[in-house]
């Protein structure tokens, strides 16, 4: 910013800011000026006059009691999320009045941004903003601190309003980097606004939005936490839904041999009515970026695994993104795909001969990458659950698709399969206390029955041991012409084994026709009471867009049945 001093206009009888212009920053001292004159908001520092005298240029300002952001990490270590996000607020309104005139800020850094010991925060620094009224020596364009500057100004695209946004994530983020207490929804905020591409990044206005409803939500959530806390402690229990047409092991007995005991899957208090545990995905970020998250108590948030290369960029998330999870009480649910296109079904050895499906999961590096999987996200026993899906849409692995008997290869693929999936679930378990590990099927099995093959329906028959020994059951469904009568059959027959989660609902090619037809049939208080009590504990939404694409309406009806019967996973 230059030297600031504190003085008094003796005419006017106020205290004021002089900024001393440094040697040959005269274009910038007028510049500064006529910008702070031309903008006039309650979050800009604003500009006075520009006082010559000699070859000295001082600029006069509105005084602020202030520190900046910078030197209050300096001597207080970082913010509380909370004051973050509305420091942050107030500074993305200011950006979206200057960026309304055509201005670019163009420095948005903690050192550029004041805030008080009562909350208000004001932008300073106009010195090299970007006006089209102005005019740019080269040296300004060329502006900016490093470590804020957005990755496009870097590679030498002019600064944009695009720009100004990341360089506010990245100074929030600073400001806040190494707090304990950091949620996950201000960490998705602070990701989407410094996003490298400038054309996924919100406008100023939009986040101050984002960073104004986070506020709001985390007053409002200490009150929920700070007056429940002990109605929370007397309803609370453990539980685990058994379908009464049960009857062999135990839940919390494993059956086969080298399986660890079956963990219990938190449910709703036993005196609450018909709740589900909601989610969202496809990953954490774009879950705690979304409206759905923002708005209504989704508690689980979903991301998908599926090839080794991805190991690295998860394990850079294990202590931000996850570990804030985690510390705001939300389920986390991994789905560990194996897409055939990146492992196609081949002949493979196994103990039980030559087998034919998907190598991968047979490869001796299958178990150590879970291994890794499970280090990433696991959480304290006492915490908020994992959920693991494992093996998503099993039913598709083998060479054969949905037929346990189709052929010999076929069988010994899937027993080999079996086998392996107990493998991990141990492993899983070892290294994440509060995991809970199931089987992932396509809920188009339950559609039709070939007991000759095992195929259909009959093949669930074929993993009852491996189902018995699960944590919990898992489906996922999305078929373009709908998915009422699969759900219900689907947890009808899962049901038996164990609890339900429907682990990933809808994707790109289910027509929004059919997710309004699905949501309004499936998701009311009575389906809902029905499906509870066949087994169905959690209910997870693919992606938002699922439910964007079917129109606001559909949207609305799901947030406000979400709003109703969802619960917290604990």
């Amino acid at each position: 910013m230059g030297v600031v001093w504190r003085a008094t206009d003796l005419e006017l009888r106020r205290v004021v800011a002089l900024k001393q212009a440094s040697s040959g920053d005269g274009e910038e001292t007028r510049r500064e000026a006529r910008i702070g004159a031309g903008l006039h908001h309650p979050n800009v520092i604003s500009v006075f006059d520009v006082v010559v005298e000699g070859d000295q240029r001082w600029l006069v300002m509105e005084y602020l009691p202030a520190r900046s952001l910078a030197e209050i990490c300096r001597a207080d270590g970082p913010l509380a999320p909370n004051r973050v996000a509305r420091i942050g607020a107030q500074v993305a309104t200011a950006l979206s009045a200057m960026h309304a005139k055509g201005i670019v800020h163009r420095d948005v850094t903690p050192a550029n941004i004041l805030a008080t010991d009562d909350g208000t925060a004001k932008l300073a620094d106009l010195g090299i903003a970007a006006w089209g009224q102005v005019t740019l020596s080269g040296t300004a364009r060329d502006a900016g601190t490093p470590g804020y500057v957005a990755p496009e100004v870097i590679e030498g695209h002019g600064a944009t309003s695009a720009s100004d946004v990341y360089s506010l994530g990245a100074a929030l983020s600073a400001a806040v980097e190494g707090h304990g207490r950091v949620d996950g929804r201000l960490a998705g905020v602070l990701t989407v606004l410094t996003d490298s591409d400038p054309d996924r990044r919100p406008t100023a206005e939009k986040a101050a939005q984002l960073l104004e409803r986070h506020g709001a939500w985390w007053h409002s959530r200490r009150g929920i936490l700070a007056t429940g806390l002990g109605v929370v402690v007397a309803l609370v229990a453990a539980f685990v839904v058994i379908s009464s047409g049960s009857q062999s092991t135990p839940n919390n007995t494993a059956e086969g041999p080298g399986t660890s005991t079956r963990r219990q899957v938190p449910g709703p208090p036993a005196a609450g009515g018909a709740t589900l545990l909601y989610g969202l995905g496809d990953q954490i970020n774009s879950a705690l970026a979304s409206e759905l998250v923002r708005d209504t108590p989704v508690r689980m948030l979903t991301t998908n695994y599926h090839k080794p290369n991805d190991l690295p960029k998860l394990a850079g998330s294990r202590d931000t993104l996850v570990a804030n999870a985690y510390a705001q009480g939300y389920a986390l649910h991994v789905v560990v795909s194996d897409w055939d296109v990146d492992d196609p079904e081949v002949p493979v050895d196994t103990k039980y001969g030559v087998g034919c499906g998907r190598p991968h999961p047979l490869s001796p590096d299958f178990p150590r990458h879970m291994r890794t999987l499970a280090r990433i996200f696991a959480g304290q026993a006492d915490g908020p659950p994992l959920y693991v899906t494992m093996f998503q849409e099993v039913n598709k692995f083998a060479c054969v698709d949905g037929a346990y008997a189709a052929d010999p290869q076929t069988t010994a693929y899937y027993k080999a399969l079996k086998d392996r999936y107990l493998e991990v679930r141990q492993i899983i378990q070892d290294e994440a206390p509060n995991a809970r590990v199931a089987l992932g099927w396509d809920g188009y099995q339950s559609n039709k029955d070939d007991p000759a093959t095992s195929g259909g329906r009959s093949m669930f028959a074929q993993f009852a041991d491996v189902l018995r020994a699960s944590d919990f059951q898992s489906v996922l469904v999305r078929q373009p012409d709908g998915n009422v009568e699969q759900v219900r059959r689907t947890v009808r027959i899962l049901g038996e084994y164990g609890p339900v989660m429907m682990a990933a609902y809808g994707n790109k090619s289910t027509p929004g026709q059919v997710v309004d037809q699905d949501m309004r049939a499936l998701l009311t208080d009575q389906s809902i009471a029905e499906l509870t009590g066949l087994g169905l504990f959690a209910w997870n939404f693919n992606t938002e867009p699922v439910l964007v694409r079917a129109g606001r309406p559909t949207l609305d009806f799901v947030k406000d049945i979400v709003r109703r019967t969802g619960r917290e996973p604990q």
